[in-house]
Formats: C-alpha cells, sequence, structure tokens
C-alpha cells in the first residue's frame, strides 16, 4: 500500500482539484495524441483511442477524488494497492505533460523543472498555481516511485 503525505493548507489542495478538474480532459486527450496509435485499422484506431480516452480520464478523476477527499494534517492520500497506485502515477504524469505543452510550451524544461519559476511574481496567477500544480505532481510522483521501486533513484 502506498501512501502519500499532503503537507499543504486545505485551500492548497482546493486549487489543486479544482485545477484537475479544469485539465482533466486535455490530460486525457493529450494522452491519446501522445500514444500515437496507428490509423491502418480505423475500427480499432477508434477503439484504443475511446478505451485510452475513458482510461486517462479515470485515471483523472482518480486523482482529483484522492485530493478532495485527503483528510488529516497533513492530509495523507492512502493507495491501496499497486494497480491503484501505477493509475494514479499515470494520471500524475498525463496531468504533468498536458500542463507541459498546453501551458509551458513557452518556458525551456531546465527552467520549468526548477524552482526558481515559482517565485516569479511577473507570472499570471493561473499560470503561477499550474507551475506550483506540476511542480508538486513532481514531487508526489517521486515519492509515489520510491514506494513502488525502493532502488529507482539509486
Amino acid at each position: 500500500m502506498a501512501e502519500l503525505r499532503l503537507t499543504m493548507t486545505a485551500e492548497a489542495r482546493n486549487v489543486l482539484t479544482d485545477l484537475l478538474r479544469l485539465i482533466a480532459p486535455a490530460a486525457a486527450r493529450v494522452s491519446v495524441n501522445r500514444a500515437k496509435i496507428p490509423d491502418i485499422d480505423a475500427e480499432v484506431a477508434s477503439f484504443w483511442t475511446e478505451t485510452l480516452s475513458a482510461q486517462s480520464a479515470e485515471e483523472a478523476r482518480l486523482l482529483a477524488t484522492a485530493f478532495a477527499n485527503a483528510k488529516g494534517e497533513p492530509a495523507v492520500i492512502l493507495l491501496k494497492n499497486d494497480g491503484q497506485a501505477f493509475a494514479f502515477l499515470r494520471a500524475l504524469s498525463a496531468v504533468r505533460i498536458a500542463l507541459r505543452e498546453l501551458v509551458f510550451a513557452d518556458i525551456p524544461d531546465a527552467a520549468l523543472e526548477g524552482s526558481e519559476l515559482l517565485d516569479d511574481d511577473s507570472l499570471p496567477t493561473e499560470k503561477r498555481h499550474a507551475l506550483a500544480c506540476y511542480s508538486c505532481f513532481g514531487l508526489l510522483q517521486q515519492s509515489l516511485i520510491q514506494q513502488l521501486d525502493p532502488e529507482a533513484f539509486d
């Protein structure tokens, strides 16, 4: 069982939950687009697209629900089994990739992965919220990967 401790305020969790609800459809589209589903057979391609889109949307809902239902100080998200943990990890990745492609396309990777942008007051509030989400989800990904595979970062 994986456990994620969210050392953030309830207000910050609410901002993340709201952002997740907004970005979830885009994250599902980005997941489908990045899959590069071959279109040789239209019926198979349609099935793959619908299945991947539904799975991505469900995983994004899992993520939003987990944040909305996190309780305690610090709030804790419990993932019951490896399947749920991997779904959570995929959802975190999908949201980060969607934010990367849709919101931060103009920012180099090195700057985006660094923390210096978080202190940039010239960024619009919405972009700062999205950046906080991107950074937070990166930390959650690391924590989750370390729990699933303790030797991953050796």
